[in-house]
């Protein structure tokens, strides 16, 4: 037993905060015990999660044409992708995908445009279909971009209950990875949801080049924003974008990225999203050992995600069960 990590996974299951000497002693532990870390990270996740996993699918809404530069993201207009026009999901479309979640009992359902922000014919479209989809039984999110107070507090009355914008890095690594804004306008937005009511869904990508220092940095962030779930999506590669070339981190490097976050955010909901599939392999049930109590099932938005069916399966197998309230 690695009485280091022992110790410092009891301040979290006794609920409290570790700190940054404490983040740098699991680091140097990980290297050398890696089931160390994951054992307690699943201790953790159990204490405060017990066996419930939350799934959740999206739909685009508008897909491609943005003109921001996030160098790993397939939807610019910048780079030579199939999403360098805009595409815009039908109403029919987007409630038949809502139907979907509700049949497949996926009871959490995101909306996602890409572009910087939306306009006011795009909110009013927006309001009409999540009172729809609210109708269901489903919850809805949406991941829109920058918005105002106002805008936050009108999709909160459609019926609105969560509200996705991701850091994606470090404000270190940000201008890194993004030039058409910054860091501080991502964190202003996550506080402008945070006013109106709405639940905080944001994390960030692995893979981008940042070091362990900068995703230390990025959960320390978020746990200072005090996010309600953070979304933690693992590169994949597309072709044409600034970002195409690199390599896909290893499974166990994943792993250790999860167990490292469910330390540092013990009571937060880690959701593994985007790059499951194609980085984690034979491994993807391993996320729960390593600390992850939410999934996000289906297709996602440029690439194939897994069918809920085959996600239910594993949390069968693995005496798991979803969570549907």
């Amino acid at each position: 037993m690695n009485e280091k990590i022992n110790a410092i996974a009891q301040v979290c299951l006794a609920g409290e905060q570790i700190n940054e000497e404490q983040i740098d002693v699991l680091l140097a532990e990980a290297g050398t015990d890696f089931f160390g870390l994951v054992y307690w990270a699943n201790k953790i996740r159990e204490n405060f999660f017990g066996n419930k996993i939350r799934i959740c699918s999206i739909v685009p809404g508008r897909l491609g044409g943005c003109n921001q530069d996030c160098k790993f993201c397939a939807q610019s207009a910048r780079y030579e992708t199939a999403y360098r026009q805009t595409q815009i999901l039908t109403d029919e479309e987007i409630l038949n995908a809502a139907e979907q979640a509700k049949l497949n009992n996926v009871p959490n359902f995101g909306i996602v445009y890409s572009g910087k922000t939306v306009s006011e014919e795009e909110l009013i479209r927006l309001e009409n279909l999540i009172g729809q989809i609210s109708e269901l039984g489903l919850k809805v999110c949406a991941s829109l971009g920058v918005i105002t107070e106002q805008q936050a507090g009108r999709l909160v009355k459609a019926g609105l209950t969560g509200y996705n914008h991701n850091l994606e890095t470090s404000e270190r690594h940000f201008g890194n990875i993004v030039t058409t804004h910054e860091y501080r306008d991502r964190v202003k937005t996550i506080q402008t949801a945070q006013k109106s009511g709405l639940k905080i869904c944001a994390g960030g990508i692995f893979g981008i080049g940042e070091s362990d220092d900068d995703r230390v940095q990025m959960a320390l962030e978020l746990r200072k924003l005090k996010v309600d779930t953070v979304p933690m999506n693992f590169l994949h590669p597309i072709k044409g974008t600034p970002l195409g070339e690199l390599e896909t981190l290893q499974p166990k490097e994943i792993l250790r990225i999860i167990a490292l976050y469910r330390f540092i955010l013990p009571q937060t909901t880690l959701k593994v999203a985007g790059g499951r599939v194609l980085n984690l392999r034979d491994l993807q049930s391993w996320i729960f050992c390593a600390g992850a109590n939410a999934i996000l099932s289906g297709n996602y938005l440029t690439t194939a995600g897994r069918c809920v069916e085959e996600d239910m399966q594993m949390l069968a197998d693995l005496g798991l069960q979803p969570q549907l309230d």
